[in-house]
């Protein structure tokens, strides 16, 4: 861990966030990751020893506490009242790069299975179809993959290998077009009318697929980088 032995508050908060990896840890916990494995599957670049050792140093740090298990089980984590108080920040350094940074996927960045692991996490209880409901998702083009998303009792799993369930919705589409509708930076309706996403199914079920999943983390970002886009005059 840098030391910058500078006495201000902005270069403790740089020996705490500046490295690569623990704001991603923080977004995790954030998106509703307990489990060391949860948490690996969303960084999936990220080694699993590397990511035990910013685990035990985030709990060093008073960021994240460690929580016991019963026998035969995985212990969890959790935040402390300290690692919650990062989340917005960490949200805010993401809506910042919306506005100013943030570019579409370049091939190496497009990661169909890590897309469908974040349309697991990103599925919104309230919104999901009673009953079982399996979404068939076949992704093209980089990183392209093939999964299954079962809902049963509002709630989402994501499944690499087929369930064995009827399939009721079956979307095909640019894995770099949905990971862009996935983070806001493009409607669904967007990825529809440009032809980029096609939907096969009952037309309830694919009207209301788009509503299923939260994508305005960093709408606040995306939307100021579009008037920063706009002809004044």
């Amino acid at each position: 861990m840098t030391r910058y032995s500078e006495y201000c508050p902005i270069a403790s908060t740089v020996e705490i966030l500046g490295d690569r990896w623990t704001p991603l840890i923080i977004r995790e916990f954030a998106v509703g990751a307990t489990g060391f494995n949860d948490i690996h599957r969303g960084l999936p670049r990220m080694s699993r020893s590397l990511l035990s050792h910013r685990l035990r140093t985030m709990e060093r740090q008073g960021l994240v506490v460690r929580e016991g298990a019963e026998r035969g089980r995985a212990g969890r984590y959790r935040l402390t009242p300290a690692g919650e108080a990062l989340q917005p920040i960490v949200w805010q350094m993401g809506n910042w790069a919306a506005e100013w940074v943030f570019a579409d996927p370049r091939d190496e960045e497009c990661d169909g299975l890590s897309l469908m692991w974040r349309m697991h996490q990103s599925a919104i209880p309230a919104q999901l179809p009673d009953g079982k409901t399996c979404i068939h998702l076949r992704l093209t083009g980089p990183g392209g993959a093939e999964g299954w998303l079962a809902v049963d009792n509002r709630e989402a799993t994501v499944c690499r290998d087929d369930p064995g369930y009827d399939v009721d919705l079956a979307i095909e589409g640019q894995t770099r077009h949905l990971q862009r509708w996935l983070v806001g930076a493009a409607t669904f309706s967007e990825l529809k009318r440009e032809g980029q996403v096609r939907l096969i199914g009952p037309s309830r079920l694919a009207r209301a697929f788009p509503t299923w999943f939260k994508t305005d983390n960093f709408a606040e970002g995306f939307s100021r980088a579009r008037e920063h886009k706009t002809p004044v005059g």
